[in-house]
């Protein structure tokens, strides 16, 4: 049974109404709840409720609070991940990817090769609003208590690198360490902010790996065989949620 977002306003001491239109479709249409069937919810405080469904119509949703406790289905891990944007549908699974691995924060942005212009304002408002809208749906079937903040799309260039402890970069060819073994050779704390880029189908240019090495970025690779750049991020966000989360 997939998990409900809900709003403060939804929850009284003792049970929890469900008016929103998406959500009813879901529960009443597609998934057929009936009076008796348990559901889980959770708050913008990360609260989850297991309840007992007790009315159900069109209209309106009512289940009875069994029990609710604090979530622990959140990464400790304070990691950011900087995906040059991607063309077609690689994108939305390169977010719904991150997202499912439990990522706190996903930046989109633009390098030299980023197959997708964006011309407008409405035209990255558009891909954040549908970005934001797949993250949703990918946290209430993974379970996970908390949305990513998905931000702006900027310029490779203008990402504040200062708020970084660790910063990483996947080549498509480095003569560098692999991933696996960097993250075993560096330092970390709990408290360490994580940075990972991964650039677009056709790698990153000349410049922008000068401005990987003026910024003191370690340069990894994520193996011997040349990803798919979507792929790419379910490797290397893998590998560093598999060596540095409790």
């Amino acid at each position: 049974m997939p998990q409900f977002f809900v709003k403060k306003s939804q929850i009284n001491s003792s049970e929890i109404l469900v008016d929103n239109p998406d959500d009813l479709k879901h529960l009443v249409s597609v998934l057929r709840i009936k009076k008796g069937d348990i559901l889980n919810f959770i708050d913008e405080e990360e609260f989850v409720y297991e309840t007992e469904v007790s009315e159900v119509s069109k209209r309106l949703v009512k289940a009875q609070i069994i029990r609710k406790e604090k979530s622990k289905r959140k990464l400790s891990l304070n990691l950011t991940l900087a995906q040059s944007v991607l063309k077609n549908n690689a994108q939305d699974i390169a977010i719904q990817k991150a997202v499912e691995l439990g990522t706190p924060r996903i930046i989109p942005v633009l390098t030299k090769r980023t197959v997708p212009k964006f011309l407008s304002e409405k035209e990255i408002s558009s891909k954040i609003e549908k970005w934001n809208k797949i993250a949703f749906e990918t946290c209430k079937q993974c379970e996970r208590s908390s949305m990513p903040v998905i931000e702006r799309i900027v310029p490779l260039e203008e990402l504040n690198l200062d708020e970084y402890d660790i910063k990483i970069a996947c080549l498509e060819r480095s003569t560098t360490l692999p991933l696996k073994k960097l993250l075993r050779s560096i330092e970390h704390t709990k408290e360490s902010k994580i940075l990972v880029v991964i650039g677009p189908e056709g790698g990153f240019c000349d410049e922008e790996l000068d401005f990987f090495e003026k910024n003191n970025f370690c340069g990894v690779t994520l193996g011997n065989l040349i990803l798919r750049a979507e792929t790419a991020v379910i490797s290397a966000l893998s590998c560093v949620i598999y060596e540095y989360e409790d």
